[in-house]
């Protein structure tokens, strides 16, 4: 196995000589290992069933079912389709733009420590993509930052470690926006999800490194201030992040699976719109794992 960082970004660290659905043990333990020491992962030339890939993912960690099970791959609960290909009545085949925004996945539930992997089963030229932050970059932009400390009613630095945030599922910014991404959910998935609370600041369960945490989407509300200036502190944050802090974008092919550590990175998708034509969209199988609690 050989590995290599991509662009700019050491967060961000390619695999090769590797066929996911052959790993040995001490393989698939050492890609953990890399997880955590570069955050994302590009494994491309993949040829993997849904079977297979499941498998692959177990060894990562306890798979963690999506609350929209009514576009899973028949068969397999834990893998969720994620496509830009609908019917032409315009009903989605996959998740469509959902993610369309900054976001980290499944930040709304209370256990830490939850990847996500994306394999690309179908891509094209028109097929977007998914865009990355690396949020470990980010705490000292906060910490040098008077009017944000200020607003999320820091007197300090220091302060920054006790701030919590409320997280429920969905994109903040279509609280006020009509027109911002959101994916859609019944009453009946809403009453599954009751939000959870996190610390702005969180330490990885497996390395004990801090960084920011789930900053955008998900991130509803500063716990204990003003909605006021809980949203101007939030927005804040983001517009600050997002102009400092330099993103990668992957475009699929065939073939690829991307691996990322949700507990210190953001992601969005990019250039995503539908099309009926099958040969002209892209289908990703979307896995969640706890990387805390092993398969059983």
């Amino acid at each position: 196995m050989k590995t290599t960082t991509l662009g700019h970004n050491d967060f961000v660290c390619e695999l090769l000589d590797v066929d996911c659905g052959s790993t040995t043990p001490a393989e698939r333990a050492r890609i953990k290992e890399l997880l955590f020491e570069h955050r994302v992962l590009v494994i491309r030339g993949q040829s993997l069933s849904p079977e297979a890939y499941l498998g692959f993912m177990k060894s990562m960690g306890a798979p963690v079912r999506h609350v929209l099970q009514d576009l899973t791959v028949p068969g397999f609960p834990d893998v969720l389709k994620i496509s830009d290909h609908v019917l032409p009545d315009g009903t989605p085949t996959g998740v469509l733009d959902g993610g369309a925004y900054w976001h980290s996945d499944m930040s709304y539930l209370p256990a830490l420590g939850i990847a996500t992997s994306l394999y690309a089963v179908r891509a094209c030229e028109r097929s977007g993509g998914t865009g990355f932050l690396d949020l470990t970059r980010g705490l000292r932009l906060i910490e040098e930052d008077a009017e944000l400390l200020r607003l999320l009613g820091c007197r300090n630095p220091r302060d920054v470690l006790e701030v919590e945030v409320v997280h429920r599922f969905g994109n903040r910014h279509a609280l006020r926006d009509e027109s911002a991404p959101d994916q859609k959910l019944s009453d009946r998935q809403h009453r599954t999800l009751t939000g959870s609370r996190h610390r702005l600041v969180e330490r990885h369960p497996v390395t004990g490194a801090a960084s920011l945490f789930a900053t955008s989407g998900s991130a509803m509300e500063i716990a204990g201030i003003d909605e006021e200036r809980s949203t101007l502190a939030l927005d804040l944050l983001e517009k600050t992040l997002l102009a400092a802090l330099e993103v990668y974008t992957h475009r699929y092919e065939p073939g690829d699976l991307v691996i990322w550590d949700n507990m210190s990175t953001l992601h969005q998708g990019v250039g995503v719109s539908p099309t009926i034509e099958v040969e002209e969209s892209r289908l990703l199988h979307r896995i969640n794992v706890n990387y805390t609690e092993e398969n059983r």
